[in-house]
Protein backbone atom coordinates (compact mmCIF):
# COMPACT_ATOMS: atom_id res chain seq x y z
CA UNK A 1 0.00 0.00 0.00
CA UNK A 2 1.45 3.12 -1.00
CA UNK A 3 1.49 6.14 1.65
CA UNK A 4 -0.44 9.31 0.54
CA UNK A 5 1.97 11.89 2.36
CA UNK A 6 5.42 10.77 3.22
CA UNK A 7 7.62 13.57 5.48
CA UNK A 8 11.34 12.51 5.91
CA UNK A 9 13.17 14.32 8.61
CA UNK A 10 11.23 17.56 7.40
CA UNK A 11 12.74 20.84 9.87
CA UNK A 12 10.86 24.20 9.00
CA UNK A 13 11.47 27.39 10.10
CA UNK A 14 10.40 31.29 10.06
CA UNK A 15 13.18 33.95 9.79
CA UNK A 16 15.40 31.56 10.87
CA UNK A 17 13.59 30.60 14.29
CA UNK A 18 13.40 26.60 13.39
CA UNK A 19 9.68 25.14 15.12
CA UNK A 20 9.53 22.05 13.57
CA UNK A 21 12.32 19.63 13.52
CA UNK A 22 13.60 16.52 12.09
CA UNK A 23 10.08 15.35 11.35
CA UNK A 24 9.35 11.72 10.12
CA UNK A 25 5.56 10.99 9.11
CA UNK A 26 3.96 8.89 7.10
CA UNK A 27 -0.54 8.86 6.00
CA UNK A 28 -1.65 5.86 4.57
CA UNK A 29 -5.10 5.58 3.10
CA UNK A 30 -6.78 4.43 5.90
CA UNK A 31 -5.40 6.87 8.30
CA UNK A 32 -7.43 8.95 11.09
CA UNK A 33 -4.33 10.57 12.65
CA UNK A 34 -5.20 12.98 15.82
CA UNK A 35 -2.59 15.41 15.87
CA UNK A 36 -2.37 16.98 19.48
CA UNK A 37 0.64 19.64 21.32
CA UNK A 38 0.54 22.50 22.71
CA UNK A 39 0.60 25.88 21.09
CA UNK A 40 3.07 27.21 19.40
CA UNK A 41 4.41 23.51 18.91
CA UNK A 42 4.30 23.47 15.33
CA UNK A 43 1.23 21.44 14.57
CA UNK A 44 -0.22 24.26 11.85
CA UNK A 45 2.90 24.66 10.14
CA UNK A 46 3.08 20.55 9.89
CA UNK A 47 0.03 21.15 7.87
CA UNK A 48 0.74 24.03 5.73
CA UNK A 49 3.94 22.22 4.57
CA UNK A 50 1.80 18.76 3.69
CA UNK A 51 -0.45 21.52 1.73
CA UNK A 52 2.55 22.84 -0.01
CA UNK A 53 1.74 26.19 1.61
CA UNK A 54 5.47 26.68 3.35
CA UNK A 55 8.59 25.08 1.95
CA UNK A 56 10.87 22.94 4.54
CA UNK A 57 14.35 24.16 4.79
CA UNK A 58 15.73 20.34 5.06
CA UNK A 59 14.30 17.19 4.59
CA UNK A 60 12.13 15.68 1.81
CA UNK A 61 8.24 15.35 0.80
CA UNK A 62 6.67 12.47 -0.75
CA UNK A 63 3.26 12.72 -2.32
CA UNK A 64 1.20 9.98 -4.19
CA UNK A 65 0.09 10.92 -7.59
CA UNK A 66 -3.26 10.29 -6.87
CA UNK A 67 -3.31 12.56 -3.54
CA UNK A 68 -6.25 14.65 -3.44
CA UNK A 69 -6.98 16.67 -0.23
CA UNK A 70 -9.70 18.60 0.94
CA UNK A 71 -8.58 21.45 4.01
CA UNK A 72 -10.49 22.66 6.53
CA UNK A 73 -8.49 25.55 7.95
CA UNK A 74 -8.55 26.86 11.93
CA UNK A 75 -9.96 30.14 11.11
CA UNK A 76 -11.86 31.37 7.46
CA UNK A 77 -11.80 34.67 6.64
CA UNK A 78 -14.24 35.75 3.94
CA UNK A 79 -15.44 39.57 3.40
CA UNK A 80 -19.11 38.78 4.33
CA UNK A 81 -20.01 41.90 2.02
CA UNK A 82 -18.75 40.09 -0.90
CA UNK A 83 -21.78 38.76 -3.33
CA UNK A 84 -21.45 35.16 -3.03
CA UNK A 85 -24.06 32.44 -2.18
CA UNK A 86 -23.69 29.53 0.14
CA UNK A 87 -23.46 26.93 -2.20
CA UNK A 88 -20.95 29.34 -4.82
CA UNK A 89 -18.57 29.11 -1.56
CA UNK A 90 -18.74 25.02 -1.34
CA UNK A 91 -18.51 24.62 -5.39
CA UNK A 92 -15.49 27.19 -4.98
CA UNK A 93 -13.94 24.05 -3.19
CA UNK A 94 -13.94 21.57 -6.28
CA UNK A 95 -11.79 24.26 -8.52
CA UNK A 96 -8.29 22.43 -7.23
CA UNK A 97 -9.57 19.18 -9.76
CA UNK A 98 -9.03 22.03 -12.34
CA UNK A 99 -13.09 21.69 -13.04
CA UNK A 100 -13.61 25.27 -11.92
CA UNK A 101 -14.49 26.19 -15.93
CA UNK A 102 -17.44 23.58 -15.84
CA UNK A 103 -21.32 24.60 -14.98
CA UNK A 104 -21.88 21.96 -12.27
CA UNK A 105 -23.39 18.80 -12.77
CA UNK A 106 -26.47 16.96 -11.53
CA UNK A 107 -24.19 14.84 -9.68
CA UNK A 108 -21.92 17.55 -7.95
CA UNK A 109 -25.40 20.09 -7.07
CA UNK A 110 -26.89 16.83 -5.63
CA UNK A 111 -23.68 16.44 -3.81
CA UNK A 112 -23.64 19.89 -2.79
CA UNK A 113 -27.49 19.36 -1.60
CA UNK A 114 -26.38 16.12 0.75
CA UNK A 115 -23.70 18.26 2.54
CA UNK A 116 -25.57 21.22 2.95
CA UNK A 117 -28.93 18.54 4.18
CA UNK A 118 -26.12 17.33 6.86
CA UNK A 119 -25.13 20.59 8.31
CA UNK A 120 -28.85 21.73 8.64
CA UNK A 121 -28.90 24.50 6.01
CA UNK A 122 -30.65 22.50 3.18
CA UNK A 123 -32.91 25.39 1.95
CA UNK A 124 -30.26 27.72 2.00
CA UNK A 125 -28.28 27.04 -1.38
CA UNK A 126 -29.00 31.03 -2.95
CA UNK A 127 -28.09 32.86 0.36
CA UNK A 128 -25.32 35.03 0.74
CA UNK A 129 -22.49 34.32 3.07
CA UNK A 130 -23.08 37.26 4.62
CA UNK A 131 -26.49 36.39 6.32
CA UNK A 132 -24.53 32.92 8.36
CA UNK A 133 -23.32 32.70 11.85
CA UNK A 134 -19.79 32.00 12.67
CA UNK A 135 -20.69 28.38 13.22
CA UNK A 136 -22.89 28.02 10.31
CA UNK A 137 -19.94 29.51 8.02
CA UNK A 138 -17.52 26.73 9.76
CA UNK A 139 -20.13 24.08 8.76
CA UNK A 140 -20.29 25.53 4.92
CA UNK A 141 -16.34 25.51 5.00
CA UNK A 142 -16.05 22.03 6.05
CA UNK A 143 -18.63 21.06 3.06
CA UNK A 144 -16.45 23.14 0.84
CA UNK A 145 -13.55 21.11 1.87
CA UNK A 146 -15.24 17.85 1.05
CA UNK A 147 -17.29 18.57 -2.36
CA UNK A 148 -13.86 17.28 -4.48
CA UNK A 149 -13.99 13.95 -2.73
CA UNK A 150 -10.78 13.99 -1.45
CA UNK A 151 -8.70 10.98 -0.49
CA UNK A 152 -7.47 13.10 1.99
CA UNK A 153 -9.14 15.39 4.86
CA UNK A 154 -7.14 17.68 6.99
CA UNK A 155 -8.74 19.81 9.77
CA UNK A 156 -7.26 22.14 11.66
CA UNK A 157 -9.59 22.35 15.01
CA UNK A 158 -12.72 21.81 13.31
CA UNK A 159 -14.43 22.32 16.83
CA UNK A 160 -14.04 26.08 15.75
CA UNK A 161 -17.14 27.87 16.35
CA UNK A 162 -19.16 24.89 15.75
CA UNK A 163 -22.22 24.65 18.27
CA UNK A 164 -22.18 21.68 20.49
CA UNK A 165 -25.06 20.30 19.43
CA UNK A 166 -23.46 19.77 15.79
CA UNK A 167 -20.12 18.92 17.33
CA UNK A 168 -21.37 14.83 17.67
CA UNK A 169 -22.75 14.78 14.25
CA UNK A 170 -19.19 16.20 13.31
CA UNK A 171 -17.50 13.68 14.74
CA UNK A 172 -19.48 10.81 13.87
CA UNK A 173 -19.61 12.14 10.16
CA UNK A 174 -15.48 11.85 10.58
CA UNK A 175 -15.62 8.06 11.24
CA UNK A 176 -17.83 7.09 8.30
CA UNK A 177 -15.89 9.63 6.19
CA UNK A 178 -12.39 7.44 7.40
CA UNK A 179 -13.78 4.16 5.45
CA UNK A 180 -12.97 6.16 2.15
CA UNK A 181 -10.40 8.67 2.95
CA UNK A 182 -7.28 9.52 5.30
CA UNK A 183 -7.90 12.08 8.16
CA UNK A 184 -5.71 14.20 10.03
CA UNK A 185 -7.33 15.97 12.58
CA UNK A 186 -5.58 18.70 14.83
CA UNK A 187 -7.48 19.11 17.92
CA UNK A 188 -6.49 20.10 21.90
CA UNK A 189 -9.36 17.85 23.03
CA UNK A 190 -7.36 15.07 23.18
CA UNK A 191 -9.88 13.27 25.77
CA UNK A 192 -12.39 13.70 22.64
CA UNK A 193 -10.55 12.62 19.84
CA UNK A 194 -8.60 9.68 21.43
CA UNK A 195 -12.57 7.89 20.83
CA UNK A 196 -12.72 8.11 17.51
CA UNK A 197 -9.13 8.21 16.10
CA UNK A 198 -6.70 5.22 15.13
CA UNK A 199 -3.31 6.78 15.94
CA UNK A 200 -2.03 10.12 17.84
CA UNK A 201 0.82 12.65 16.88
CA UNK A 202 2.41 15.10 19.44
CA UNK A 203 3.50 17.86 17.75
CA UNK A 204 5.93 20.05 19.53
CA UNK A 205 8.94 21.12 18.11
CA UNK A 206 9.63 17.96 16.73
CA UNK A 207 6.60 15.03 16.25
CA UNK A 208 6.80 11.32 18.28
CA UNK A 209 3.87 9.21 16.71
CA UNK A 210 1.83 6.61 19.00
CA UNK A 211 0.76 3.82 16.90
CA UNK A 212 -2.63 3.94 18.89
CA UNK A 213 -5.40 5.85 20.51
CA UNK A 214 -4.65 5.17 23.91
CA UNK A 215 -3.00 8.15 25.31
CA UNK A 216 -2.14 8.71 28.98
CA UNK A 217 -0.29 11.69 31.27
CA UNK A 218 2.60 9.08 31.32
CA UNK A 219 2.47 8.77 27.24
CA UNK A 220 2.20 12.76 26.94
CA UNK A 221 5.56 13.51 29.23
CA UNK A 222 7.87 11.01 27.80
CA UNK A 223 7.11 12.73 24.33
CA UNK A 224 7.55 16.19 26.02
CA UNK A 225 3.94 17.28 24.69
CA UNK A 226 2.79 19.80 27.71
CA UNK A 227 -0.75 19.82 27.05
CA UNK A 228 -3.67 18.77 29.65
CA UNK A 229 -5.40 15.51 29.39
CA UNK A 230 -9.37 16.11 29.42
CA UNK A 231 -11.27 12.62 29.89
CA UNK A 232 -15.20 12.26 29.27
CA UNK A 233 -17.39 10.31 31.31
CA UNK A 234 -20.21 10.65 33.48
CA UNK A 235 -18.68 13.02 35.54
CA UNK A 236 -16.24 15.13 33.70
CA UNK A 237 -12.91 15.84 34.85
CA UNK A 238 -9.99 16.48 33.84
CA UNK A 239 -6.65 14.62 35.29
CA UNK A 240 -4.14 16.84 36.39
CA UNK A 241 -0.31 16.58 38.02
CA UNK A 242 0.35 16.01 41.88
CA UNK A 243 -0.18 18.86 43.94
CA UNK A 244 1.73 19.10 47.30
CA UNK A 245 0.35 20.58 50.13
CA UNK A 246 1.72 24.01 51.13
Amino acid sequence: MQPLIQLNNISAAYDNNVVLSHVNLEVNPSDFIGIIGPNGGGKTTLLKIILNLIKPISGELLKAKSLNVGYLPQVNTIDKQFPITIKDVILSGNYATNQWWKKPGKELQHKVSELLEFIGLENSHNESIGELSGGQMQRVFLCRALISNPNLLILDEPNTYVDKSFEANLYKLLSELNDDMAILLVSHDVGTISSMVKTIACVNGGLHYHPSNKITNEVLQSYNCPIELISHGHVPHRVLKHHDNE
